[in-house]
């Protein structure tokens, strides 16, 4: 049986229009649903609640596994890296996660605790460079966000490969 792992909405998930709203949040889910490893596995994604994860982090696998640490960090940095796209604030913390303490609780090394912010911030940047590739799914899993308030690992998986499936017969 899984367990659902919801973080409380923010302060600045709670404080945007609907649209701001809805893309911040549907950009965490898209890159989770991209990176299909357990501890970014879906369960849900709500207007007032946040994306929920199917399961719990655990320490020890982030700090012994650096892709898995980077790709759950770069997911958690999801909603910073929208809103910078968008051109919209986002106040410290804002996200279902913590990246800044999920990146320091797995850094052991007192040399990697110095680059910290620089980690942080490559891993930023990565994250706004794939979400400008994935936006058209990032805008459709908002949209139906907004539509219907929450959205299932599978409403999102449909959407993601519904998205995927029209800009590639547009490319063509």
């Amino acid at each position: 049986m899984t367990r659902t792992f919801t973080a409380p909405a923010t302060q600045a998930h709670t404080h945007t229009d609907p649209r701001t709203r809805s893309l911040l949040l549907a950009a965490e889910a898209v890159l989770a649903h991209l990176h299909p490893r357990a501890p970014l596995r879906l369960e849900q994604v709500t207007l007032e609640g946040g994306v929920a994860f199917a399961a719990q982090l655990h320490p020890q696998a982030l700090a012994t596994n650096r892709a898995l640490l980077e790709e759950v960090v770069l997911v958690a940095l999801a909603g910073a890296a929208a809103a910078r796209l968008l051109g919209v604030s986002l106040p410290e913390g804002a996200g279902s996660r913590d990246a800044r303490a999920l990146l320091a609780s797995a850094l052991t090394q007192p040399e990697e605790a110095e680059v910290q912010d620089a980690y942080l911030t490559v891993l930023e940047a990565r994250a706004r460079a794939a979400l400008r590739h994935h936006w058209a799914e990032v805008e459709v899993v908002a949209a139906g966000l907004r539509e219907q308030g929450t959205l299932g690992a599978q409403a999102v998986a449909h959407r993601v490969a519904c998205a995927q499936g029209i800009r590639s017969t547009l490319m063509n």
